[in-house]
């Protein structure tokens, strides 16, 4: 049996020597190979040992430097493939023309530090202008962690803060539920912790784009002073989030991002200074984040 099991080895790996496919860079180069993937960037590919069959390495190419390549089946191949590129036009190899083929790895996890400015799209109809300028403009910190259980998908946590101050005095139209007739000092807060799923898409090795969508926690807070005495207004809801980045690693493990993202939630009601109230309040904004990234 044991015996078998090594014939069986032996011929699979002299099959995979033999039956390898070729990659003819626009340097020259000739990649004796087994072509594993094609996409509109890169052609993913596996290095053999020609006489063992052991896998040396895996690695990709950009489309724009490779010349040609030829993905052929063992049925088509059966001689050395070593022969097929003498019909290429080559030309004498430097060292320096040569590409360095380095194991193509991504990253398992990935670390995002956010911060930006982010604009609330409704919930402040019938107040001053100035004023709601100062409430729907906001500043937001945030960070997101997934860990990517393929090349592509990944799966993680999201967490947003963000904070705005009105520093101007108004007064509230009547058909408001503030309950009184002069506002000031006012801040606002959201905090938002959701559940994750990425999906990224690799530009160069150096270049990704991260699409995401998240569902989770939104918490809303409101606070300042009404007629001089302190007043609060919190309510917690439901809220999801779309959005892209756009990732470029500047050394190993660590880049910088810009990204973009739109909240969704809406509160049906809050605690206003202790008592429930209905409402029909959205919080939808937009968020514009620049940060670091940090891979593993």
């Amino acid at each position: 049996m044991r015996q078998l099991l090594f014939f069986l080895a032996f011929t699979l790996a002299f099959h995979c020597a033999k039956s390898q496919d070729i990659i003819v860079t626009t340097e020259q180069d000739t990649i004796s190979c087994r072509i594993t993937r094609i996409t509109n960037e890169f052609i993913h590919f596996s290095v053999f040992d020609k006489r063992s069959g052991i896998l040396l390495m895996q690695s990709r190419l950009p489309l724009t430097h490779i010349a040609y390549h030829n993905q052929a089946k063992p049925e088509d191949n059966p001689s050395d493939p070593d022969d097929e590129v003498e019909a290429i036009e080559t030309r004498p190899i430097r060292d320096e023309d040569r590409f360095i083929l380095e194991d193509f790895e991504p990253a398992s996890f990935r670390l995002s530090l956010n911060t930006g400015y982010t604009y609330q799209l409704g919930g402040y109809q019938g107040l001053p202008s100035s004023y709601k300028k100062q409430m729907q403009s906001l500043w937001n910190f945030g960070s997101e962690f997934h860990y990517f259980v393929s090349e592509n998908i990944g799966l993680g946590v999201k967490y947003n803060h963000i904070y705005t101050h009105a520093n101007e005095d108004f007064q509230p139209p009547y058909s408001t539920a503030f309950g009184f007739t002069n506002l000031r000092d006012e801040r606002i807060r959201f905090n938002y912790l959701g559940l994750s799923a990425s999906y990224r898409n690799f530009f160069y090795d150096d270049q990704v784009v991260n699409y995401f969508i998240a569902g989770g926690i939104v918490r809303y807070r409101t606070d300042g002073k009404g007629d001089g005495v302190p007043f609060y207004q919190e309510g917690d809801t439901f809220g999801f989030v779309l959005g892209f980045s756009y990732d470029f690693l500047l050394v190993e493990n660590f880049g910088v991002g810009l990204g973009a993202e739109v909240n969704i939630a809406r509160l049906s009601e809050f605690d206003n200074n202790g008592t429930v109230v209905p409402a029909d309040f959205s919080l939808t904004r937009v968020d514009f984040t620049i940060g670091l990234r940090l891979f593993k």
